[in-house]
């Protein structure tokens, strides 16, 4: 077996050894970089690639200084704490603000060693933990430092932008109480604009529960028993006394020195607690950045920010001012931070309230110095998210208008947000007037084998994305979409793709979803509603108005594939190009000359290849009795095939390619075709073409017009250009009304219903919803 190869850091403290060792770090090495040099940046180096441990850097044996990152995302990191001799055995620890890293390193049980095997998933960014030992000299506690890097994005740059984007939807959902590793924020300096949009959601909400947080504290405060001193005459002390100090007192006594002080330990319940701290430094911070807040809105003329709001704020401000005078906090002590995570502040009554309100409102009303370390969720969490965003804004530039938003359907799990398990729940739902459809776009829904509508046989489907697209006549289909934070850059050499397996996953969700269309007496009739399913990943294209989609071909015939997504901070929609242009061509845009007319059929929705692949041996039909009605060229006829075109006997009919083509009419279309109607003049006189017959149609081809033949024609050709040829079948069905058409020698087809034909009497009278596939524009 090949050996395989590991690296190592290491570092050498007074009390301790660390070793870290993960496996062969070359593919992720060269995955950033490849990712930076994309963006024409340098790759990660100095500082930012340090492993800091006590402030010191780690160093790598043999080889010196660590010149290149070692913490990835998603890798396996074996940890190795060694203690000397001199730190106390069983008394060496780990702190860290998330559990999971705290309980991963366990003591060895022959050696005095600290061990773990951390691997962080998608959770990118600074992580910080403590290690914690004893020593002759005391408890000592040692800071170690690293930052995590992810390879397909440049996170200072992309994370930054989506971050903006989410919270512009859900304000606060990516915050954490707890994880791996934190993101910097940066200086908090927030515009009137950004008060509004954050504020203006979620403040009333958290002032609710500060006050009633800050109403159980006061009542009942938290207090412990705390050990005090004084120093008081004999004939004073009242309180009890140890042995030692009474045979000091009747010595005194006996000298009778019985004025002489003595100093006396006692103890009693006090209220100047870390907790309480911690409670009085929220509400004096809270204060004065109410305080700086209110003052910046009202200096700023250009704020929107209403009177009445202005109001509120000062009477939250108020009850906070009337708060902080209580009697209660003149025993309390200056906030020094917290040693240890305190379970008064993380499930005491009122306290847990104010640490999470607190928790909540700390960025945005912390509009001073510095950068602000929080929590946040995974970088593949986050990414899902930001997909869903972004798939919403296009679909608001497509001239839809919101309805409807079920944000308050969103589950609150302590203080952090996380989405519904039920379908189509915490949905955005948007209505374009022009043509009468609506878009339902939920994060997340649920499809299981109870589903009353659209429901799964065998297990439960979650979709990250899905755009449900109802049209004006209450038809309706599902376009899914399924964000990936993985890149395989095998598939097309030089250009990032999606792993096989996100493919294949698409494949199940499009065929594992059913609908269900139920009839009164019947068994439900079921078909599959996803019309495209599509993975999105971080793939990094430079401008994709100026290259194609890999996955395109795959797109256009079956309805699967991929779209690369990032954010940009270059032109406006070059990030997106591929994504928001099928998108377009699904449903429309009616701000563009090129789109579809805004009275577009809704058979445009169904009859594109990816929609009607069947079973083998199968035909989806849209339109049962599809009936075209047709003029032959008399040009050079046979005068043979045009008496049996006026006589009812023709054994075919044929026509261009480039003709259905011209009026748009989809391939799938033609071969729907089921009944011909051929109108014919009478004599060459005349000035009308009459069509009396009915055709069946047994089979529909598309042929080289040379390899027709002549008594389906009327005449021969060496044409290589393809032509439709339908061949009928039986005897033809005599209409009781005849259609009667101008002759021109240019072509023209109408398409109908057979059912429709006792309304016409002239090729005029089809039109309107008496005339299928009549207004498909230039896109097919």
């Amino acid at each position: 077996m090949a050996k395989k190869t590991r690296e190592t850091i290491c570092f050498k403290h007074d009390d301790f050894e660390l070793y870290v060792t993960c496996e062969d770090l070359t593919s992720p090495r060269s995955k950033l970089e490849r990712t930076y040099s994309q963006r024409g940046m340098s790759s990660p180096s100095g500082e930012n690639v340090a492993v800091l441990v006590d402030g010191s850097s780690v160093t790598v044996p043999s080889v010196g200084e660590l010149a290149q990152p070692f913490f990835f995302e998603n890798r396996q990191y074996w940890f190795d704490i060694e203690f000397a001799a001199h730190v106390v055995k069983d008394s060496p620890a780990v702190s860290h603000k998330y559990r999971l890293i705290e309980q991963s390193f366990s003591p060895s049980p022959r050696r005095n060693t600290l061990q773990a095997m951390l691997n962080f998933g998608n959770d990118v960014g600074k992580c910080v933990f403590h290690i914690n030992y004893t020593t002759n000299e005391g408890s000592k506690s040692v800071p170690v430092q690293f930052t995590i890097f992810a390879t397909k994005m440049v996170v200072h740059e992309d994370l930054g932008l989506m971050n903006q984007k989410i919270d512009t939807v859900y304000p606060f959902w990516r915050y954490a109480i707890s994880g791996k590793t934190t993101q910097s924020q940066g200086k908090s300096i927030k515009r009137s604009e950004k008060f509004e949009l954050f504020w203006l959601a979620q403040f009333e909400r958290l002032v609710t529960e500060l006050n009633q947080g800050l109403k159980r504290i006061i009542n009942a405060p938290h207090n412990r028993l705390q050990s005090f001193d004084k120093v008081q005459k004999l004939d004073r002390i009242n309180k009890r006394v140890t042995a030692k100090q009474q045979e000091l007192a009747k010595e005194l006594i006996a000298e009778k020195r019985s004025t002489r002080r003595m100093r006396i330990a006692y103890k009693r319940l006090h209220v100047d607690t870390p907790e309480n701290r911690f409670i009085k430094m929220v509400l004096k911070r809270t204060k004065m950045n109410l305080t700086q807040l209110i003052q910046n809105v009202a200096n700023d003329k250009e704020t929107k920010v209403s009177e009445s709001f202005l109001l509120t704020l000062g009477k939250w401000r108020q009850q906070i001012s009337k708060i902080v005078q209580h009697k209660l906090w003149e025993e309390v002590g200056a906030f020094e931070g917290l040693t240890s995570d305190s379970k008064v502040l993380q499930q005491g009554a009122g306290y847990s309230k104010v640490y999470k309100v607190w928790q909540q409102l700390k960025y945005y009303l912390n509009q001073d110095n510095g950068e602000s370390q929080l929590s946040i969720k995974s970088v593949a969490d986050i990414y899902e998210v930001w997909c869903f965003i972004e798939v919403m804004s296009i679909v608001k530039s497509l001239g839809f208008v919101e309805e409807e938003r079920t944000l308050n359907h969103l589950k609150q799990v302590q203080f952090e947000k996380h989405f519904p398990d039920d379908e189509m729940a915490a949905a955005f739902v948007y209505f374009r007037e022009s043509d009468g459809m609506t878009i339902e776009l939920a994060h997340e829904p649920s499809f299981t084998p109870k589903g009353m509508v659209n429901r799964t046989w065998l297990a439960k489907q979650r979709p990250d994305i899905v755009l449900r697209v109802t049209l004006a006549n209450h038809e309706s289909f599902f376009i899914l979409f399924d964000a990936k934070y993985r890149i395989d850059s095998t598939q097309f050499k030089s250009k990032d793709g999606v792993p096989e397996d996100a493919l294949n996953q698409m494949h199940r969700y499009r065929d594992a979803i059913i609908h269900q269309h139920r009839f009164e007496y019947e068994s439900p009739l079921k078909s599959r509603p996803v019309m495209g399913a599509f993975a999105l990943y971080p793939g990094f294209f430079d401008n994709q108005k100026d290259q194609e989609n890999p996955y395109k071909d795959a797109i256009r015939e079956i309805g699967i594939g991929a779209f690369a997504l990032l954010p940009s901070k270059g032109s406006e929609g070059s990030h997106n190009h591929w994504l928001r242009s099928y998108l377009t061509q699904k449903i429309g845009d009616r701000k563009t000359e090129l789109s579809y007319s805004p009275t577009t059929s809704n058979d445009y929705y169904f009859v594109e290849d990816a929609a009607r692949i069947t079973p083998y041996g199968v035909n989806t039909v849209r339109h049962n009795g599809l009936t075209m009605i047709a003029p032959i060229n008399e040009i050079e006829r046979d005068d043979e095939y045009l008496e049996k075109a006026r006589t009812g006997k023709l054994q075919g009919y044929h026509t261009q390619l480039v003709a259905t083509n011209r009026q748009n009419v989809h391939r799938n279309i033609v071969r729907e075709i089921r009944y011909v109607i051929v109108t014919v003049r009478e004599k060459i006189s005349d000035r009308n073409q009459i069509g009396k017959y009915l055709y069946r149609v047994a089979n529909v081809k598309l042929l080289p017009r040379h390899d027709i033949d002549r008594s389906l024609t009327g005449k021969e050709s060496t044409d290589n250009r393809h032509y439709w040829v339908f061949e009928f079948t039986g005897s033809p069905i005599v209409l009781s009304k005849y259609i009667e058409k101008s002759y021109v020698e240019s072509f023209q087809l109408k398409l109908t219903k057979a059912e429709y034909l006792q309304k016409f009497e002239h090729w005029n009278d089809v039109k309107g919803d008496l005339q299928l596939y009549a207004e498909f524009d230039l896109s097919w």
